[in-house]
Formats: C-alpha cells, structure tokens, sequence
C-alpha cells in the first residue's frame, strides 16, 4: 500500500513539474512579443521627435534620465535609430541601439526588465 502511494505521488509531482514548464514557454513567448512590440513603438515614436514612450518605459537612475534628457534637446526625426535583437534570459533583456546622425554613429546599451506586465528600461548606457 505505501508503494503504491509513493508511486502515484512520484507521477503527480513529475506531472505538476512538467506543466508548469510547458507554461513558463508559453509566458516567455509572450513576454518576448511584448519587448519587440514595445521597441517597434519606441522606435518608430524616437523618429517622429516624440519622447513620451521612452520616457514612460523609463526606470532608471537619475543620471541616465540626465542623457535621456540631454537627447531630447537635438530634433531626432533626422536620425536613424538601429535596434539589435534582444537577448532575453527569463524576466530581464539586453539590446543594443544605434543611433546615427549623419556620418557619427553612437551606441547604446540598453537594460530592461518585465515587471507587472510590462517592460521597463532599468539601464541605459553609452558604449564606447
């Protein structure tokens, strides 16, 4: 009797285990169109000269709001804004942006991180 409730405990665990990973695939999917929704929206707003969508993804320390700032002085419409495809390790992401004016080309790391459904950008930083 005891082996026989050992055996079945052993099938519901291995069960159990085995749909929650099933569901976690499923979430990452899910988690990883909301992130290239999200920049496809940024992107196509950074060449319209509006910041309000970069600005509202924002989660970051006070000296990168300061760059983020500092971007918002130049009329971005005329730039180019190339955005490598996230590498997305369970809840966080990283990417790399490009934004090119005329001949000068600048790099950016970006950070984020999937909290309350939705992504927000956690690190911002320029890449020399």
């Amino acid at each position: 009797m005891i082996k026989k409730i050992c055996v079945m405990f052993l099938v519901i665990l291995t069960a159990s285990c085995s749909s929650l990973e099933n569901k976690t695939r499923e979430n990452l999917i899910n988690i990883d169109s909301k992130l290239n929704s999200k920049l496809e929206l940024i992107q196509k707003d950074l060449q319209e000269n509006n910041l309000i969508s970069l600005k509202n993804s924002l989660d970051v320390s006070l000296k990168e709001r300061y760059m983020i700032n500092k971007l918002s002085e130049y009329n971005l419409s005329k730039m180019k804004f190339y955005f490598t495809k996230p590498e997305i390790i369970k809840t966080t992401a990283k990417n790399t942006v490009g934004i090119r004016s005329g001949e000068e080309i600048i790099y950016f790391n970006l950070e984020y991180k999937y909290s309350n459904g939705d992504w927000k950008i956690i690190k911002f930083t320029e890449r020399r």
